[in-house]
């Protein structure tokens, strides 16, 4: 199997899911999300799927552009189905509400393969940064 081919494809479904969610139906986020995962926002750490469900609905309408992305497999986190991990480094604009400016941001997300159902992923851990 070509694990830089499937993190590509996978990456590139999860960016789209995701981003696409995150503006216009953010409360389906926490699914991809575990009670452990790890989440830092600007610099403010967020900590369990409730305090992430509370942050997420306190920010206002946004509207994401996606400029660039990368992503690689983490060979080191090969599950007994022979699906590993994947690093995904975005960079993009971001408008929020009815701001007129855009604002840039970096983004890097670790998917982790839900144990049993093939190339189901889970977010890690997620780091945001305006730029």
């Amino acid at each position: 199997m070509d694990f830089i081919n499937l993190a590509e494809q996978s990456s590139e479904q999860f960016i789209k899911l995701f981003y696409q969610n995150y503006d216009t139906q953010r409360n389906l986020l926490g699914n991809l999300y575990r009670e452990d995962s790890a989440v830092v926002w600007n610099g403010n750490a967020i900590s369990g799927l409730q305090q992430l469900s509370e942050f997420l609905s306190r920010l206002p309408a946004s509207q994401h552009e996606i400029i660039a992305y990368d992503c690689q497999p983490i060979a080191a986190t090969m599950n007994t189905q022979g699906v590993c991990g994947i690093l995904i480094n975005v960079h993009g604009y971001v408008k929020y509400g009815d701001s007129p400016g855009k604002k840039s941001f970096s983004q890097t997300i670790t998917l982790m393969p839900v144990e049993g159902q093939g190339t189901n992923y889970f977010i890690q851990s997620d780091i945001f940064r305006h730029v």
